[in-house]
């Protein structure tokens, strides 16, 4: 099975990892453990705001349904 991942800023260099989307511990505050996905990073992990996952996922999935549009309709044509 698959889990589903996204594109997380590094929160250091601007540089995104590929973190898991299913948090492995969550705080009451909101904020949110991810693990990386990137073979040999596991160990890797990375806090975030449940609000910004939502809004991570959110943008991630906006960008794969405009990448598979054909490309008269990504651009208003």
């Amino acid at each position: 099975m698959t889990k589903q991942t996204v594109l997380v800023p590094d929160g250091y260099t601007g540089h995104t990892v590929l973190m898991y989307a299913d948090p492995i511990e969550e705080w009451a505050d909101g904020t949110v453990k991810l693990r990386c996905a990137e073979p040999g990073k596991e160990h890797l992990i990375r806090w975030v705001g449940k609000w910004r996952l939502a809004i991570l996922l959110e943008a991630q999935r906006h960008q794969c349904e405009t990448s598979i549009l054909p490309h008269s309709r990504r651009h208003g044509d």
